[in-house]
């Protein structure tokens, strides 16, 4: 399951992956988010994924179907600034994956293994 919430005193969007996440829940989170027009336009998310794990493995090709999702949402952004919390190894893999895949100049994805170092990160925008 995948939930979210802007927190306003902060101005961060707080994300939760709990249990197993399917593709099309991540998708489906990815457009909720792009049709949120109450969000900023530059907009800070925080994903904490420690408790989720994919339900399925995940393809390259799939982390390019994700990646162009957010090119649309990009377009409605002035920029995102996406710091993403893992615990599994197969997460952080993807992750990097991900990370290396990015080619758009008003995207920054990072992973890290703590809420305290993305939030720093996060913070520095």
């Amino acid at each position: 399951m995948i939930t979210y919430k802007f927190n306003n005193t902060t101005g961060i969007l707080e994300t939760t992956f709990e249990g197993k996440i399917t593709v099309v829940e991540l998708i489906d989170y990815i457009e909720s988010v792009r049709d949120d027009n109450t969000l900023p336009k530059k907009l800070k998310i925080f994903s904490d994924g420690s408790n989720g794990k994919f339900a399925t493995k995940v393809n390259p090709k799939e982390l390019k179907q994700f990646l162009d999702i957010n090119k649309v949402t990009l377009k409605q952004k002035d920029y995102i600034y996406d710091a993403y919390v893992v615990s599994g190894s197969v997460e952080m893999a993807l992750g990097m994956l991900y990370k290396n895949l990015i080619r758009i100049k008003n995207y920054k994805f990072n992973i890290f293994s703590t809420k305290e170092a993305a939030l720093d990160w996060l913070n520095k925008f």
